[in-house]
């Protein structure tokens, strides 16, 4: 069986918007984005790797077993997951590995990225599909959908901890703790509040026209920038300290954000449409979190998942035979949504719509 460690899909955001999200053992995820972390970005989002974690950093660390003959071809490792319309995994060796919708050449991996420790795929859906990935030196590189300039990594960005691509601009973390954001700023996205300080935590969502950055400060608090037509970047004001944030999004109508609080649960504002951001009552605590377009997944202290918004395309119904995971991301385009898993055992199962088939040499 080849063994998945790590794998990432484009979150509309995402970003995924998949954030992203980072699973951080605690938060995000997916997501973003912390101490293990394996940021969702969703959508949009956030990704961050911190061997990281979108989505502060999130460091792809391998973290799993398998067959130890496949282990140097076709296993993949890292701690993040998201989904959309295309989706990427670190392998074992380090290289990385994309697959679905590549009209921008997104899921074409540039032959000189070399091994990466991170990497986070933003759009939303296939009209502005890019992927970034924190290289083994601690650089970026971006590839993909660039008309808004969101692949073209910044020549003072040096090395970083933490990426996240979003739907038309890019956020990191950089090695001293500060976000550095670029691509689209007509909502102010890319612009980096000057009172924001040091982040552990940076996740990018938003819509296809509009977008918008959330990052977790190094104090625990959350703050917001960019486009807030639905209220995703007006932090609430009994949300406290958290670990993990998630900016959602994708396609044209829908925005939200979802966290991790300090015990553990989750709190999510912005767009309620489809129920995404009303959290399930029986949810209980969990580790990792990723807000999609309109439905949004967790998983559980016990290991299991549980998603809730909308489930046109069945993205909120958990399969019977999922088992325990360990990252998660929800992605898609407004009602069309994806969502993807790492299972305990590293094989990475995906169900809704989109690039839902995994390559059988990474399965």
């Amino acid at each position: 069986m080849k063994t998945l460690l790590a794998i990432i899909a484009a979150a509309s955001l995402v970003v995924g918007c998949g954030v992203f999200e980072e699973e951080q053992t605690t938060a995000d995820t997916g997501a973003s984005n912390v101490s293990t972390t394996t940021t969702t970005t969703g959508d949009s989002g956030s990704t961050t790797t911190t061997t990281d974690s979108g989505s502060g950093g999130t460091t792809a660390t391998p973290t799993g077993g398998g067959d130890s003959t496949d282990a140097a071809d076709s296993s993949v490792t890292g701690q993040r997951i998201s989904a959309d319309a295309h989706n990427c995994a670190i392998k074992t060796d380090g290289t990385a590995q994309c697959w679905g919708a590549n009209g921008q050449g997104e899921s074409t991996v540039p032959a000189d990225l070399g091994t990466v420790t991170s990497i986070s795929t933003g759009g939303g859906g296939t009209i502005e599909e890019h992927t970034c990935a924190i290289k083994t030196d601690g650089t970026a590189q971006c590839w993909g959908g660039n008309s808004e300039g969101q692949s073209t990594v910044p020549a003072d960005l040096g090395t970083v901890t933490s990426i996240s691509a979003g739907e038309r601009h890019t956020c990191a973390i950089k090695s001293d703790g500060t976000a550095q954001c670029w691509g689209l700023d007509n909502d102010d996205q890319s612009t980096v509040p000057v009172d924001l300080g040091t982040v552990t935590n940076i996740s990018a969502g938003g819509l296809q026209v509009a977008g918008y950055t959330c990052a977790v400060k190094t104090n625990g608090i959350v703050q917001c920038w960019g486009d807030n037509r639905y209220d995703q970047g007006t932090v609430p004001a009994d949300l406290g300290t958290v670990t993990s944030i998630s900016a959602g999004g994708g396609g044209m109508t829908q925005a939200h954000t979802c966290a991790i609080k300090t015990d553990g649960t989750v709190q999510c504002w912005g767009s309620d449409m489809a129920g995404q951001s009303t959290v399930p009552a029986d949810l209980g605590t969990v580790t990792s979190i990723s807000a999609g377009g309109t439905h949004t997944c967790a998983i559980k202290t016990d290991g299991t998942a549980q998603c809730w918004g909308a489930n046109g395309q069945g993205e909120s119904t958990v399969p019977a035979d999922l088992g325990t995971v360990t990252s998660i991301s929800a992605g898609g385009v407004d009602w069309d949504g994806t969502t993807c898993a790492m299972k305990t055992d590293g094989t990475v199962q995906c169900w809704g719509s989109g690039s839902v088939t995994v390559p059988t040499e990474l399965q």
